[in-house]
This record gives structure tokens, C-alpha cells and sequence, in this order.
């Protein structure tokens, strides 16, 4: 059901592009944590997401270079680092809608992004921030531990911290890998 909810939203966006028209993505999660996604809302839970179509200016990869450096200068991260989350997290797209509900440039949980004081996490500059603050928290709980930092980024905290290592789940494990790739690529 996720899985065609995401394919759904792909196919919208590709369609308004090529279309030249605009679509309106509202979103609202149950009390079981499902997320529903729809064009046309027909409970007042639902919350507008996202515009998509020729109406919204979508910025360019190298546009994301000076918010990058700026929001990690400013929270003490290594740019090359964050480009790399962003890389693996959503390839630069800021309406990025992973089949979980993970939104944005650095694919912010709901639930987390509201933690963080994230209002709109289509907004290239609060998601960005949101998730250097959540990577930056991540950091200070495990130690500075780069690699257990970015399983917890991707996995979550509990699980990390149940494991004591990278959980033995090969998305994560896989996850970890392609971060430090695009890092050490990003920093040359």
C-alpha cells in the first residue's frame, strides 16, 4: 500500500512537470502512524505538503551548495558530510517523499522534523537545518562516533543504542557505506 502511495506521488510529480500544470500533496498520519497522502482531502486532518508543477521554483543542485555550507558553518558540521547525506537521503531533491513518509532534502520523519521545529519540511533551508541539528544531537549522544551516528540517522537512536554498533540491518549497514563514499568524494 505504501509502496503504490509512493509510485502515486512519483507519478503526479513527473505528470505535472511534463504536463506544465500544478498539483496540490496533502498529508495527514493516523493514530498508528500511517501516513496518507491524497490530491483531494476529504478529512480536515489533512495538511497541504506540497505544490508540485511549473508554479514553484525548483532550485538546482549547485543552488543547495551555499545553503549546505551555510547551515553547517553555522551548527559547526563539515559541509562535504552534509552534501553526502543529502546525496544518499534524497539526490538533492527538496520534495523528495520516501514509501515511509521521510520528506525533504535530508528525508526528516514527520515526527522529527516537528521535534526540531521544522514547520515546513519542503523548505530547503528549515529541512537542512533540521536535520544538521538532529545529526548534530546524534553526534553528541554516540560520542562523536561518525559511523554509529549516521546508522542512528538512519535506523534510529534505540536501535543504535540496543545494538551498542551499526544494527545488523543491510539497509543501514549499506546506508553508512554510501554516506562515507560520497564524503570522502565530496571532500577531495
Amino acid at each position: 500500500m505504501r509502496l503504490s502511495i509512493f509510485v502515486s506521488a512519483i507519478f503526479i510529480f513527473f505528470l505535472s512537470e511534463a504536463r506544465g500544470f500544478a498539483i496540490e500533496v496533502f498529508r495527514f498520519i493516523d493514530e498508528a502512524g500511517t501516513v496518507h497522502l491524497t490530491d483531494a482531502p476529504s478529512d480536515s486532518r489533512y495538511q497541504r505538503l506540497a505544490k508540485y508543477g511549473t508554479t514553484e521554483k525548483r532550485l538546482r543542485r549547485s543552488e543547495f551548495d551555499a545553503l549546505i555550507e551555510k547551515e553547517a558553518n553555522k551548527y559547526g558540521m563539515d559541509q562535504a558530510l552534509i552534501k553526502a547525506i543529502v546525496r544518499v537521503e534524497s539526490n538533492f531533491n527538496d520534495r523528495a517523499i520516501s514509501p515511509a513518509g521521510a520528506i525533504g532534502l535530508m528525508q526528516l520523519m514527520p515526527q522529527t522534523a516537528s521535534t526540531l521545529g521544522v514547520t515546513d519540511p519542503f523548505s530547503p533551508e528549515e529541512n537542512v537545518q533540521g536535520g544538521i541539528r538532529y545529526l548534530r544531537s546524534l553526534l553528541n549522544i554516540l560520542n562523536d562516533d561518525l559511523k554509529l551516528a549516521l546508522a542512528a540517522y538512519n535506523a534510529g537512536l534505540q536501535r543504535v543504542l540496543r545494538h551498542g554498533a551499526i544494527p545488523p540491518i543491510r539497509e543501514t549497514e549499506r546506508y553508512v557505506e554510501k554516506v562515507l563514499y560520497f564524503y570522502r568524494l565530496y571532500a577531495t
